[in-house]
């Protein structure tokens, strides 16, 4: 049995693959370009529609209005002179008593505008619409260089004045750092000059300057000299300080 005949039998069992490829199906299937599947119908409401159309709300009537009042029809059929369930039956035929809808109890406190006014509308008012053609025509772009034009002429007119002076906007960074700097200076000046450190023993103490005399050096010389002679510390301090 031959390859193609295994094939175009398309049985199940006889139908063999091939090492990479897949196995070939047993089934009738329609060509390649088959679609499968159900189309849906075309809607007929699109986007636009949906959108652009305002349908109001329409209230689902209420049940009771299609209800027959039985306990006004017994009334009725008791004054008629109904005595049995049978004639009952036959004088309700002729008679179509609805149930009278009943408002709510008590003081209604729905009152709203639109129930005076039917024009009323709700809600906050939407921001007019976005001039495109103003947009795509560059007229907001024009209109911010003009303006920024005539500021540059009247900088121009006040600078060629002879006292022209004209204000310069500062920064909040450059405002603040001038603020600093401002109330670091008045600091500064208003700080009174603090008092040095000083014991409090020698604050009454005056200050004292004493010399050394011309011959002080030969003097500490001939008392280091004399081995007899007892040490004058006096002059050896002044020396030594010196």
């Amino acid at each position: 049995m031959t390859e193609t005949y295994r094939n175009k039998t398309r049985n199940v069992v006889l139908t063999k693959d091939d090492v990479g490829k897949t196995k070939p199906t047993c089934y009738n299937l329609p060509p390649s370009q088959h679609a499968y599947g159900r189309s849906d119908p075309p809607d007929v409401e699109n986007a636009q529609e949906v959108t652009m159309t305002w349908a109001p709300h329409v209230p689902t009537p209420s049940p009771a209005l299609y209800l027959q009042d039985f306990r006004k029809i017994n009334k009725m059929g008791t004054k008629s002179g109904v005595a049995n369930a049978k004639q009952l039956a036959e004088f309700r035929k002729g008679k179509d008593v609805r149930v009278t809808p009943r408002g709510p109890a008590g003081r209604s406190t729905n009152h709203i505008p639109s129930h005076a006014d039917p024009s009323q509308v709700y809600g906050v008012k939407g921001k007019p619409g976005t001039p495109i053609n103003n947009i795509v025509g560059g007229h907001f772009a024009k209109r911010s260089e003009e303006a920024i034009l005539a500021q540059y002429q009247y900088y121009a007119e006040q600078s060629e004045l002879p006292n022209g002076k004209h204000r310069i906007k500062l920064t909040k960074a450059a405002g603040d750092r001038i603020h600093e700097a401002r109330m670091r200076r008045a600091d500064a000046q208003s700080e009174t000059p603090r008092e040095e450190f000083k014991m409090s023993k020698f604050k009454k103490v005056s200050p004292r300057l004493k010399l050394r005399p011309l011959n002080g050096p030969q003097e500490y010389e001939s008392e280091l000299d004399s081995p007899g002679r007892p040490l004058n510390h006096s002059a050896f301090d002044d020396a030594h300080l010196d």
